[in-house]
């Protein structure tokens, strides 16, 4: 069974062969599954934004190979477009590419351009709205007078419009409050939960990336430094900090907590899972 996306010895150099040169991936070879969730995790300017835009073609590796289903992106025109097709990046702050006139018609631009007919491209954009929760009444605004949670929303959806296989977020959350971040992952896992589509996160949150994400994988100076589950690579404590990262703050404080003594595990991420685990063993003792 093929991958849903596999880099193959993939290296990628900006302004190749003159003194400014920078080699921004170093050989990486990478597989995701299909249903996959992955995260991904680097600090600023390990090469994460490099490696998800070779996901789709948009950059094109100097040395290398991106397969998607099995076929290499590269191999014809023809495979290079759909690619753009299949796989769907959304990159931070999306709102920003909003233009239409309506919201609907920014949904039905990714599907117009694929050449569907009219009623496919209806059919699409209602349903992508309704994933990410825009109303008709919306649909029919000028994505200006939306706020900035809706205008996130309706970006969205204009990927999720063209119903790629693999759908890649670029720091989804960035700029938003707390409750506007726990909704749109939520929005993204149901998304993901519903169609059995293959996501890839990229965040700075770890806690997001810890509470979502089959598997974690971790970018740093240009190569993959880490590969595996949230517990196998946010136990590694040390060795994140000495790339720039950190583990989740409830993580650090369970640890200390662990160390003094207390009946609780080491590998809580996510602020709500430490919260039960307190909430536990304060009831516990108030039943003895």
């Amino acid at each position: 069974m093929s991958h849903a996306i596999e880099l193959q010895n993939v290296t990628y150099c900006y302004s190749e062969g003159t003194p400014s040169q920078v080699t921004a991936l170093k050989d990486i070879n990478l597989t995701i599954e299909q249903g996959e969730l992955v995260g991904i995790i680097g600090h600023t300017g390990s090469g994460k934004s490099t490696l998800i835009s070779h996901f789709n073609g948009l950059l094109k590796p100097t040395s290398g190979k991106v397969l998607i289903d099995g076929t290499d992106i590269r191999e014809s025109k023809e495979t290079l477009r759909q690619s753009r097709f299949k796989v769907g990046l959304c990159f931070q702050y999306p709102e920003y590419q909003l233009f239409e006139e309506t919201v609907a018609k920014d949904i039905a631009f990714g599907p117009k351009n694929m050449k569907l007919d009219e009623d496919e491209i209806k059919r699409r954009v209602a349903v992508a709205a309704s994933y990410v929760g825009l109303s008709d009444e919306m649909l029919e605004k000028s994505p200006f007078d939306l706020s900035g949670g809706e205008k996130r929303r309706a970006a969205i959806a204009g990927v999720m419009a063209m119903e790629p296989s693999v759908l890649v977020f670029d720091e989804p959350a960035a700029g938003l409050d707390p409750a506007g971040r726990k909704e749109l992952i939520k929005l993204i896992t149901d998304y993901r939960n519903k169609t059995g589509c293959t996501v890839v996160i990229v965040s700075h949150s770890m806690e997001d990336i810890a509470k979502i994400a089959d598997r974690v994988i971790v970018v740093n100076d240009g190569m993959i430094a880490m590969n595996g589950t949230v517990d196998e690579v946010f136990s590694r404590c040390d060795e994140l900090q000495s790339m720039g990262l950190d583990v989740p703050e409830i993580t650090r404080i369970f640890s200390r907590l662990h160390a003094l003594g207390f009946d609780v595990p080491e590998n809580v991420y996510s602020v709500d899972k430490g919260t039960e685990i307190i909430r536990a063993l304060i009831e516990g003792r108030r039943s003895v």
